[in-house]
């Protein structure tokens, strides 16, 4: 484990600074919008604690959208499905983004061969890849924006694809925080 990274990380080894300011790789002040211990007791800090929650919350709402669709009850589906697209759309912007641009982006090249930047990095263009089809299909089904050779027919595929890559960001997702706070602080 990089030597910075023991000193960033975790509940123990993250030091707070004044007006819940946290002090990054290089040692600047990083000013972020959570209190800067967390709450799961893994080492990980509030924010990555609170998307970790959020995304299985989000992730039982991807489920209980499913089962209205089965039900033909497609209004309630709509709505579930959208809202999780546009919460998890906005943990990406406040959460997911900043840490992958501060933690990952400026070693990635030279380091991609260790777990700790791979995992990230495979989750987070899986996770683009799925927020992104699912943008597409909230504007398909949800909207006339697009010409009709830019819409699809086959619903039932196109959701089912979704579900699926979902699911295998979630289980990544599960998996980066793993790599990230769990495993370097047992």
């Amino acid at each position: 484990m990089p030597e910075w990274m023991k000193t960033t990380f975790g509940q123990k080894s993250l030091r707070a600074t004044k007006h819940d300011r946290a002090i990054g790789p290089t040692g600047q002040p990083i000013v972020t919008l959570f209190p800067v211990q967390g709450f799961l007791g893994t080492g990980a800090p509030f924010a990555a604690d609170f998307n970790l929650i959020m995304q299985l919350i989000l992730g039982a709402a991807l489920i209980a959208g499913v089962f209205f669709a089965k039900q033909k009850r497609f209004r309630a589906h709509g709505i579930c499905q959208t809202t999780v697209l546009l919460v998890n759309l906005l943990m990406i912007g406040l959460v997911m983004w900043p840490s992958f641009h501060q933690q990952l982006r400026p070693t990635l090249p030279k380091v991609f061969h260790r777990l700790y930047y791979a995992a990230a990095t495979i989750h987070a263009l899986a996770g683009m890849m799925a927020e992104a089809i699912g943008l597409y299909i909230v504007i398909v089904a949800g909207t006339n924006l697009l010409p009709q050779w830019l819409c699809f027919t086959h619903w039932k595929r196109w959701m089912r694809a979704e579900a699926v890559l979902w699911s295998i960001v979630l289980v990544s997702g599960v998996g980066t925080y793993y790599v990230w706070y769990v495993a370097p602080f047992a």
